[in-house]
C-alpha cells in the first residue's frame, strides 16, 4: 500500500449541515485562505487517574478524546462573508447609492456548519458539524492585510453513526 500524504490546501468550504444531521452537501468557499493559517489540531487526551491510598500508581485511568479544532484565516471582508462567520446582519442593496453594510451582532452568535477541506494531494477532510467562532483581526497597515480568524470546534454529529471527522483519499 502506497503512502498518502496531505500537502497544502486546494480548497476549504463550509455550508449548512444536512437536515438529517449528516455532512452538508451544499458547500462553498468563504474567500481566499490566508497563507499558512489553516491547521487541524487535536489536543492531548484528557486523563483522569483514580488513585487510592494504598498504591502510588493509579488503580484506574479514564481517558477522553482531546478537543479537536480547525483554525484558519480569510481575507474577504465582504459583508455577505462576514455575516456567515461572525453573525449579525447585512443591510443595503449592494448599489453605489446603497452599499452592503455588515452590522455586528450584539451577542455571540450560535453558528454551526459542515466543513470540507481538500489538500493539494487530494486528501479530503470532512467535518459534518462544527461550531464556528470568528474574530476580526484587522491590522490596517501598509504591508499586510486585514484578516478574519476562524476557529471551528468539532462537535458530535446529530445523525447517529456519523463520525465527527472523516478523512478519505479523495
Amino acid at each position: 500500500m502506497a503512502e498518502k500524504r496531505s500537502i497544502g490546501l486546494a480548497s476549504l468550504k463550509i455550508g449548512d449541515i444536512a437536515a438529517d444531521g449528516d455532512m452538508g452537501t451544499s458547500l462553498a468557499t468563504l474567500g481566499a485562505t490566508y497563507k499558512d493559517s489553516c491547521e487541524l489540531i487535536q489536543e492531548d487526551p484528557n486523563v483522569t487517574d483514580i488513585e487510592c491510598e494504598e498504591s502510588d500508581d493509579p488503580v484506574e485511568s479514564i481517558e477522553t478524546i482531546g478537543a479537536r479544532t480547525l483554525k484558519w484565516s480569510i481575507m474577504d471582508y465582504h459583508p455577505q462573508t462576514l455575516v456567515k462567520v461572525l453573525g449579525g446582519t447585512v443591510t443595503g442593496t449592494g448599489t453605489e447609492m446603497d452599499p452592503y453594510v455588515w452590522n455586528a451582532p450584539t451577542a455571540s452568535p450560535a453558528i454551526e456548519k459542515s466543513i470540507e477541506l481538500v489538500s493539494k494531494t487530494g486528501i479530503k477532510f470532512q467535518i459534518p458539524r462544527a461550531k464556528i467562532m470568528a474574530k476580526l483581526n484587522a491590522k490596517i497597515v501598509k504591508n499586510g492585510v486585514a484578516l478574519i480568524d476562524i476557529t471551528a470546534k468539532i462537535l458530535t454529529p446529530t445523525k447517529a453513526g456519523v463520525a465527527p471527522i472523516m478523512i478519505s483519499e479523495g
